[in-house]
């Protein structure tokens, strides 16, 4: 190895630095790499053991899908307890009920205040004679069609 300047100023500034020997530390040996994955290999336990599929959990793996699907298939096209349940002829004699019971029958019983309260429009205020000509003038209503309308 040559001694180059650079080396005094090291061997001056740092003896104990210079004195070490300079060597590329990222050689590696010859061959390493075509010998590397025989020697990992070579390293592993041999009682390594590969699973075994017993007969049992082989039946057990695929009855339980199966069964799943029966459950699901059960539980989606079960009567559900929530919704009321029909009878056949409901339809017929819910129609025959109509026939036979009236609205006035239904409010036949019923005081004046509760036939208010059951009442969607509010009365009209009452208008006098004057009101009504003035309204039917301006609105440009014939009286004798509406006379005749009614």
């Amino acid at each position: 190895m040559e001694h180059a300047p650079e080396d005094d100023d090291l061997e001056r500034i740092a003896p104990m630095l210079s004195r070490i020997p300079r060597t590329d530390p990222f050689v590696v040996p010859e061959g390493f790499h075509d010998r590397f994955a025989q020697e990992v290999q070579g390293r592993l336990p041999r009682t390594a053991r590969t699973p075994v599929w017993r007969p049992w959990l082989l039946r057990t793996a695929m009855a339980l899908p199966v069964a799943a699907l029966l459950v699901t298939g059960w539980w989606m096209l079960r009567p559900n307890p929530t919704e009321p349940q029909k009878a056949p002829g409901l339809e017929a004699a819910s129609a025959d009920l109509a026939e036979v019971v009236w609205e006035e029958d239904l409010l036949q019983g019923l005081t004046d205040e509760e036939l208010a309260a059951l009442s969607p429009m509010p009365e009209a205020p009452a208008l006098s004679v004057e009101e009504l000509a003035d309204y039917y003038e301006l609105t440009g209503t014939d009286l004798t069609d509406l006379i005749e309308s009614l």
